[in-house]
């Protein structure tokens, strides 16, 4: 009987340094040099994680290293876009302004909803919009 609880604790240790492991592959860093909007939300440039929440769901975070403040982004798609030990965030820039409208990495993937620009300009002007990505590792 004694020998089977050893093994049984085993097993249970085992699944959960398995687990905690998994969670931490989930969570990627990245310095972004720039104020930016996502998810309704305006944040500072700085130090941000984003990754799974801790249940390991499919919804993602986005915690800003320094405050610790965490903003639930969305669901995202598990499996990611396969890329190798990377992924990035990619924002549109407009009018100076950042937003937050994909994010790609090897574990989850997620397009934002609500990115496009809400700037109110005259009919014959359009803003010029380009594509930043910045670097997760």
């Amino acid at each position: 009987m004694k020998k089977l609880l050893v093994k049984a604790s085993l097993m249970v240790g085992s699944v959960l340094m398995l687990g905690v492991a998994a969670n931490a592959q989930m969570q990627y860093r990245a310095e972004i040099p720039f104020d930016f909007q996502a998810a309704g939300k305006v944040f500072t440039a700085g130090g941000y994680s984003v990754g799974q929440v801790s249940s390991g769901g499919p919804a993602l975070v986005i915690r800003d290293r320094k405050s610790g403040r965490s903003t639930l982004l969305g669901h995202a798609n598990l499996g990611g876009d396969g890329w190798r030990n990377t992924g990035k965030l990619i924002f549109i820039k407009a009018d100076d302004r950042y937003t937050l409208s994909e994010i790609v990495t090897p574990s989850f993937a997620m397009k934002l909803k609500g990115t496009s620009t809400n700037v109110k300009m005259a009919s014959d002007r359009k803003p010029k919009k380009e594509n930043v990505a910045i670097k997760l590792h």
